[in-house]
């Protein structure tokens, strides 16, 4: 489920390629968004009434609830399916794919235009396939992404999204966290101070691949080093009282000046 704008929009137990629209102002159901030929796998949406789904017939859609339409975006005949999305911003959106490709998408355009395959590693040696995106979680308006897998590590990259194509980019940071079984999912707290994960010994969408040293839990995992933060308070903080104290006038200091002249003069 994502919120967005007052709305739920949700899509029914898997394998359904529908989406359920609501609206929680009023708490009543909308409409039943159709376009997906298999099971729709993930959804999220940013600040627009725009959101992204992607599901199992190896399509992406944005869907224009004002208008009732959507977009559909394809990744070629060789990419497979995505089990995962996230929205940086209204333009810009991140996907992960069961063969370990991880996509930089524009909705200006139909396919994604920076792609990572193996982004988790190699499932099988002898059959070059990568292993499974299960999850992805963005900052959203930032430029940090991170994704979860079954390899035992939560993974960090750098998105940028210029205003030209040289300026878009998608690049692995060198930090990551070890985390033993599968990374069902994760989502990134306010500035990129932690992140929360869930996680488990099987997949999110079936059983298979158990995963033997992992935990069905739920974690939280600190980002950035406690001084560092409070170091970003106390700024934030002398900004807001700066902005807070009062200022004094300058037509109100012209004017004193000239009666106190006026004031001398007569004496």
């Amino acid at each position: 489920r994502e919120w967005m704008n007052g709305c739920i929009l949700s899509t029914p137990y898997w394998p359904s390629a529908n989406v359920s629209h609501y609206n929680l102002n009023e708490m009543i159901y909308l409409e039943t968004l159709y376009g997906h030929q298999f099971g729709i796998t993930g959804i999220d949406c940013h600040r627009k009434e725009r959101p992204i789904s992607v599901g199992r017939d190896r399509t992406a859609r944005g869907w224009k609830l004002a208008e009732d339409t959507h977009l559909i975006f394809r990744g070629g005949a060789k990419i497979a399916s995505a089990d995962c999305i996230t929205t940086l911003k209204d333009d810009f959106y991140l996907t992960g794919h069961e063969d370990g490709t991880l996509g930089l998408w524009y909705t200006e355009k139909k396919k994604a235009i920076k792609s990572i395959p193996f982004a988790h590693g190699i499932q099988d040696p002898s059959l070059n396939i990568g292993r499974g995106i299960v999850s992805i979680g963005c900052m959203k308006g930032g430029d940090l992404a991170v994704t979860g897998s079954n390899d035992g590590f939560l993974r960090f990259w750098k998105v940028s999204t210029g205003s030209t194509l040289s300026t878009r980019d998608l690049q692995p940071l060198e930090q990551t966290i070890p985390i033993n079984g599968y990374v069902n999912s994760v989502a990134v707290g306010p500035k990129a101070r932690f992140c929360v994960v869930a996680t488990g010994q099987e997949h999110r969408m079936g059983r298979w691949n158990r995963a033997s040293n992992g935990r069905n839990r739920f974690g939280i995992v600190q980002l950035r080093r406690p001084e560092d933060i409070a170091a970003e308070d106390e700024t934030e903080a002398t900004e807001m009282d700066q902005d807070m104290m009062p200022q004094q006038d300058d037509d109100d200091s012209d004017s004193g000046s000239d009666d106190s002249g006026s004031d001398s003069d007569s004496s």
